[in-house]
């Protein structure tokens, strides 16, 4: 599965992306949101790569999120979370210039530090 994280919060942006956002539920700034993978997810969430992050988890990281909701964990199920411990790296660059936006190899240190 999938999980994409708001980094960036709703002040200037563009109609398009805030409604790319609303359809993947990702409304408020560090909210987590579980997706089957897609060829549909993976394009809407690289339409707002400058605004989220996003990968594959395992699955010890959605039985962590299964004992948070109480309930197994379903594709479109959102998550309000913590800010990140040690924060984000940063929130205006991809993860490979050194930021924290855009895809990633692996979600599940930064969800693990938001959870």
């Amino acid at each position: 599965m999938l999980a994409a994280v708001r980094v960036r919060g709703q002040v200037d942006v563009k109609e398009d992306i805030e409604y790319t956002l609303d359809n993947l539920n990702l409304e408020k700034k560090n909210q987590l949101v579980v997706f089957d993978e897609s060829d549909a997810n993976e394009g809407m969430m690289n339409k707002v790569k400058d605004y989220i992050t996003y990968g594959t988890v395992s699955e010890q990281l959605l039985e962590k999120l299964a004992e948070k909701k109480g309930s197994e964990v379903e594709s479109g199920d959102a998550f309000s979370c913590r800010p990140p411990k040690k924060g984000y790296k940063g929130t205006r660059s991809q993860v490979g210039q050194g930021g924290s936006l855009g895809k990633r190899e692996d979600m599940d240190e930064l969800v693990q530090r938001m959870v």
